[in-house]
């Protein structure tokens, strides 16, 4: 559920949004609110999470320039100082009804907030939590342009979002850093040695 360098022909078409400011720690967005309304995330980082019988289970993170849609049954929460410009539901559905050549694009544009969704599932299904691993960091690797990763909260969070116990994550960690496989360059940073490793455990 994340979208980067947001170029939308659609958005300038709105009129002007609500600015609004979170906390590390604050819900942004929860399945109980009123009013349904899509937002996008102007600075910080927020992650999307699904809560149930005392466990949470981390879906996806938004980054600068995401953009979501509340209509769902997920949890966001700020994970640094956020802020976001948003718009009530309805404000979407009227632009659409009155300009309807910006549907397409605007509707391709949202739709694709289930894609990263589909791909945790695919991955919680059918492959093992290495490979969700080697998945996960070459997605990053891709997004931030770097073998030098700056990875999505502490390992207790990464850990829920590719499906499994922080132990276990931690111990995979630290074998592959053994292994030469990354090397640890801070407490939340890794850097990726052999792509090539990565890249075949990932299809496996």
């Amino acid at each position: 559920m994340q979208h980067g360098n947001l170029n939308s022909v659609w958005l300038p078409s709105l009129p002007d949004g609500q600015a609004k400011t979170f906390q590390a720690g604050e819900i942004i967005s929860q399945p109980t609110q009123a009013v349904n309304q899509f937002f996008i995330l102007r600075n910080g980082q927020a992650r999307i999470f699904l809560c149930g019988d005392q466990k949470e289970l981390t879906i996806g993170y938004l980054k600068p320039d995401s953009i979501y849609v509340t209509h769902t049954r997920a949890w966001i929460e700020a994970m640094t100082e956020t802020e976001i410009m948003c718009w009530p539901l309805r404000q979407l559905k009227a632009l659409i009804t009155a300009r309807s050549e910006l549907a397409v694009t605007a509707m391709q544009e949202i739709g694709g907030l289930l894609h990263n969704t589909i791909d945790i599932i695919e991955d919680l299904a059918f492959r093992s939590v290495e490979s969700r691993l080697a998945r996960y960091l070459l997605l990053e690797h891709e997004q931030q342009q770097s073998n030098m990763i700056q990875l999505s909260g502490n390992t207790e969070i990464l850990a829920s979002l590719l499906g499994t116990s922080r132990q276990t994550l931690s111990t995979i960690i630290n074998r592959m850093i053994k292994e030469g496989i990354l090397q640890r360059a801070g407490r939340q940073t890794l850097v990726l040695i052999n792509l090539n490793y990565l890249s075949e455990l990932s299809s496996s």
